[in-house]
């Protein structure tokens, strides 16, 4: 993942206000498990565990927005972009792993500080 793809926490409560970064409109995805995002989550985010991200990705795109309630930006989209976030970027780092293998690069952002650094600005 280039650096320049990592955000910072800043940039993360730009995309709350605005939806989007770079122009490109963004999903935020939590790959944190189900039980950890009924505890709070980035506005706006879906969940996917980062556990069944990789045999998730393989569905339909109707299969899937069925399973979790939205569309998965392609790929190539040139309008979209996915942001991945965990709880302190352990998953983030496997996910982006898993979604660059599936050709995701320039419309693929992380945001390494997680849940951690978000639900606590100042104790970091």
């Amino acid at each position: 993942m280039l650096a320049e793809n990592s955000l910072s926490l800043d940039q993360i409560r730009e995309i709350e206000e605005t939806g989007t970064f770079n122009k490109l409109k963004v999903t935020l995805l939590d790959v944190r498990t189900s039980e950890e995002v009924k505890g709070g989550r980035i506005d706006k985010a879906v969940n996917v565990p980062v556990g069944e991200l990789e045999q998730d990705l393989a569905l339909a795109p109707d299969l899937f927005k069925k399973k979790y309630g939205f569309n998965l930006p392609t790929h190539d989209s040139k309008t979209e972009a996915l942001l991945v976030y965990c709880k302190s970027g352990m998953r983030t780092r496997r996910a982006i792993d898993i979604l660059s293998k599936r050709e995701y690069k320039n419309n693929l952002y992380a945001y390494f500080g997680g849940w951690d650094e978000y639900s606590n600005p100042n104790t970091n």
